[in-house]
């Protein structure tokens, strides 16, 4: 079917222009945009293509010159045109827009129910404005708006390449904040393959919150795997344009890092980048490989939580990754983070005055800024600051701390956001319960886990299932609980005993597929449904459940990670009680030991710490020895603690107020979560009422409220589509309600962005048949039979995505209704109150119409053609000149502050000039093309 040299366009993003095919792989293709200067990989089962050739009478362009085709015929699947004497392939030609051939063939077409004009027209309305958001990208996350994601995700999704190191502390979604980095880049045509490397106890979660939170199917290649990939000689990371790999596993098969790298990425993530270890002389062979990743991918980001726990020169090798040319020295560094240090000592000393109630006395604001005083000394918010103004102090000192964020932190790679800054966490209440234990658990003495030498048979012997039971027993009234323990023979056992002792009760675990956990854990999230959720270890991976207030840890985990995340779970924004965290265990046991360490040593039960890992390799072999029983003595947990306090001292004299401010302004992310929410779902409610009867998809409304919509989504037997993205074959619940979506595992939230909506959208626009419709009106003022035509026609600009034509110009419609005589009629209605005039004709009547009317619809068109392009052209104008303010002022912007900033280099402006230039010649090469046409005839009123 397909054939390098054939030309197609897409559905979904027309603006690219028609591509040529230039390679094939076994199960993709590739094709280049030429007008876009960009390549798409297209899997040979998409349906989001159209091939496009052309029919004698047709113009094209061969050796610059325009042709008329006098005939056409197929070879080996390409089109030859012959021009003249001579036969041409259609690898070899251009395409120029020609408006007779597509009313010609819009002509040709059978005639659509009326409603699909109607349609296409607001598809058209919903995917420019969508098109032109700001937000676009952010809006499909099914999960709360929180600020400091969203600022974050904006600022770095929005530069030429996104290249950071998101270092927020625990808790704070930096899986999110990649995850809408990425889901922003790939909608807006900026990302097409992207790749995720995470530690192996990582990857399920990884994988699920790339699905469920952003729609996003990521494929899993891992050692179990990755054969199963192998087809021949094939490189199965080259046919999966999004994959998931842990790194160990990358790092210690040669094959596989081979492949890999040879595969080309566009977005490279790396969860827990602080283990990419370096020193000058032998680094490891995973920092080798994400280096050789960074030098060939646009996009690279890093995720630590404790970026600099490896030392200071370690963190530096990260940032050179990053970007190697700004980060050539380490002197040179510690040079700039000495002078950024001094500004963040500065902001300290500002901050006090941004409080609407600070009662504070003036300092000598001549002398706080010494060190910049020929720099802000014309600013109008310092001589705010020196006169003293009581009602300007506010708003002086934000304006100082703005410039201070500007001038170190625009351009910076790294991003910190720390719950002391962004505030709203619960508290966490330590509940532990020493248990007897007995003959059957004896073995609990000498493993971690005290089932393991345990036959299934002899686990009800269990002191800590007793325990369970009286204190779920104590809970009945009381709140939902979430049981955690490591493995899942013992979540499923767990569930089984419950379940027969009367509990409501539901297990969740990696044995289970991942819609069984999806019911899972919407029947825990329902008010009326269980109460227990027993969860194995992947219940810390991945799935938030702060409607629930008490957790268990049915037994604790080895690394102070698994017990943060376990805990995490519950602890998080958004979880209004204190968290309650009940910890049964065997006296004289590992586990208890275990415990001990973990609450006297590092206190990680009733607070948060980064540094846990740092303590454990700390006092490895001696914290070996206590937890076995080789060494009881209680002063490792002293000493243990002594270490780890000063740790998160030395942590917090380092925290960096400025660098926490940079990373997320309130200000303006409270002004994107406004536009998200204004749009996310603003008229979805209605077009999916429209959409799924138009293509005969079964859909329920189960709330009408057009804010909290609700629909219940399933393929019927005779819908017009082969599949629904997202839709399983029994259905599924699309709710337009953010909050109420976010709490439930077994709904999809519905937005613009949704794979289903968009694709919806693509089929409206790649149904020919809707191009041509007809309808009757039946009025008196008119004469019987008199003809009315609707037109559609499309403004279109076509670019780089990277230059973001769309958000000023976006394929815009233009709605007309004339006369046959050429009088435009619709100025004198909307085009939504002149669709309700109309009434239906059988597709029999309306193809006579079209074939006694052809040669005087070709007339009226004509005039409709010039109309559009008058109507057009104030809409062009007002986006020229849009896009060279928008442009401008960041190229100005930059200009002032590259005076300061040495991290905004010549490059860097230069490019975004390069931007602006080729942007307003691309605008000016816009085109005006017909899209659809409806011809109406009048009738008496009934």
């Amino acid at each position: 079917m397909y054939q390098i040299g054939q030309r197609w366009s897409s559905r979904n993003e027309p603006d690219l222009g028609i591509g040529i095919i230039i390679e094939l792989q076994p199960k993709s293709f590739v094709l280049y945009f030429s007008d876009a200067e960009n390549e798409r990989n297209y899997a040979v089962s998409q349906t989001s293509l159209v091939r496009r050739t052309l029919t004698p009478g047709d113009q094209l362009i061969f050796d610059g010159e325009a042709h008329t085709v006098e005939a056409v015929r197929e070879f080996d699947s390409l089109m030859e045109y012959k021009i003249g004497d001579e036969w041409v392939d259609e690898s070899e030609i251009q395409f120029p827009r020609n408006d007779k051939n597509e009313l010609d063939s819009i002509l040709a077409l059978s005639p659509a129910r009326r409603m699909w004009f109607d349609l296409r027209r607001k598809t058209l309305e919903h995917q420019a404005a969508h098109s032109a958001s700001p937000v676009r990208g952010l809006m499909g996350l099914k999960a709360e708006l929180l600020p400091h994601q969203i600022y974050l995700a904006h600022d770095i999704a929005n530069r030429p390449a996104a290249r950071a190191l998101l270092c927020d502390e625990v808790g704070m979604g930096k899986t999110l904040e990649a995850g809408l980095i990425l889901h922003h880049r790939v909608l807006n045509g900026l990302s097409e393959r992207a790749l995720i490397l995470t530690p192996t106890n990582l990857q399920h979660q990884w994988l699920v919150e790339m699905l469920r939170r952003f729609n996003q199917p990521f494929t899993l290649i891992n050692e179990s795997v990755y054969e199963d990939y192998m087809d021949g000689d094939d490189n199965p990371f080259e046919g999966q344009a999004f994959v998931i790999a842990p790194i160990d596993f990358v790092s210690t098969n040669g094959k596989v890092a081979k492949h890999m790298l040879s595969a080309e990425w566009d977005m490279v993530i790396v969860d827990e980048a602080h283990h990419l270890a370096w020193d000058p002389d032998t680094p490891s062979i995973a920092y080798q490989l994400v280096e050789q990743l960074a030098l060939t991918s646009e996009s690279l980001l890093l995720l630590s939580a404790t970026p600099e726990q490896t030392g200071e020169r370690e963190h530096f090798s990260r940032l050179q990754l990053l970007d190697r040319e700004h980060y050539h020295s380490f002197e040179v560094y510690q040079a700039q983070q000495n002078e950024f240090k001094r500004a963040a000592e500065l902001a300290e000393q500002i901050l006090p005055f941004t409080e609407a109630d600070a009662d504070l006395s003036l300092p000598d604001w001549n002398d706080i800024f010494a060190d910049y005083f020929h720099e802000v000394q014309s600013k109008d918010w310092f001589a705010d600051l020196v006169s003293g103004h009581q009602e300007k102090l506010i708003s002086a000192a934000q304006d100082a701390v703005n410039w201070l964020i500007d001038r170190h932190g625009t351009g910076r790679e790294m991003f910190r956001n720390t719950r002391a800054a962004i505030g709203g966490f619960p508290e966490r209440n330590l509940n532990a319960y020493p248990l007897m234990n007995n003959e059957a658990f004896a073995s609990a003495e000498r493993h971690v886990l005290p089932e393991y030498e345990v036959d299934h048979g002899f686990w009800e012997a269990d002191p800590r299932w007793h325990w369970l039971k009286e204190f779920l027993g104590d809970q009945k009234a009381k709140t939902k609980v979430l049981v955690i323990c490591h493995t899942a023979d013992m979540a499923r056992w767990l569930n089984d005993q419950l379940t027969f002792a009367g509990f409501q009760s539901a297990d969740f675990h990696e044995q289970m597929p991942l819609i069984h956990r999806d019911r899972a854990a919407a029947y825990f999230a329902d008010p009326e449904g269980a109460q227990v959720l027993v969860c194995s270890e992947i219940g810390s991976e991945g799935r938030n459940f702060q409607f629930s207030h008490n957790l268990v840890m049915y037994d604790l985990p080895e690394h102070p990670d698994l017990l943060e995340q376990r805990i995490g779970r519950l602890d998080r924004l958004g979880q209004t009680s204190t968290v309650q965290i009940h910890v049964p265990y065997l006296e004289g046991s590992v586990q208890e030991r275990l415990y001990q360490w973990y609450h006297n040593a590092l206190n990680a039960f009733n607070r948060t710490t980064g540094s846990g890992d740092k303590v454990n390799n700390a006092f490895r072999e001696q914290l070996q020895a206590f937890l076995f029983g080789n060494d009881d003595d209680k002063a490792l947990l002293e000493e243990a603690y002594i270490y780890h306090e000063a740790l998160l001292k030395q942590m917090e004299e380092g925290r960096n107020r400025l660098l926490e401010m940079s990373s997320c302004r309130p200000t303006v992310a409270k002004t994107l979560i406004d536009q998200i929410n204004a749009q996310a779902t603003h008229g979805l409610h209605d077009y999916i009422e429209q959409v799924t009867h138009a293509f005969n998809i079964y859909a329920d409304c189960v709330n009408d409220v057009p804010e909290q919509g609700a629909w219940f989504i399933r393929p019927s037997t005779d819908m017009m589509l082969e599949a629904l993205p997202g839709i399983e074959e029994e259905g599924k619940m699309l709710m337009l309600d953010r909050r109420q979506a976010s709490q439930r595992e077994d709904v999809a939230f519905a937005t613009w962005e949704h794979p289903l909506i968009t694709m919806l959208m693509d089929e409206v626009q790649g149904f020919d048949s809707g191009k041509l419709t007809s309808a009757i009106l039946p009025i008196a003022a008119l004469p019987e039979g008199t003809v009315l035509v609707e037109s559609m026609f499309v403004i279109e600009a076509t670019g780089h995505p990277r230059l973001k034509l769309a958000q000023t110009l976006p394929l815009t419609p233009i709605w007309q209704l004339s006369d046959a005589n050429g009088k435009f009629l619709h100025g004198q209605f909307t085009a939504d109150k002149w669709a309700e005039k109309l009434k239906g004709v059988p597709n029999r009547v309306a193809e006579q119409w079209v074939a006694a009317l052809r040669s005087q619809l070709l007339d009226i068109l004509q005039g409709h053609q010039l109309k559009a392009q008058d109507q057009a052209r104030p809409t062009v104008h007002a986006a020229k000149e849009a896009y060279q303010r928008k442009w401008q002022a960041e190229i100005e912007r930059l200009r002032e502050l590259q005076q300061q900033n040495p991290a905004i280099r010549d490059e860097h402006i230069a490019e975004y000039e390069n931007y602006l230039n080729e942007g307003l010649v691309r605008i000016d090469e816009h085109q005006i093309r017909l899209d659809a046409i409806r011809i109406i005839l009048t009738t008496k009123p009934e």
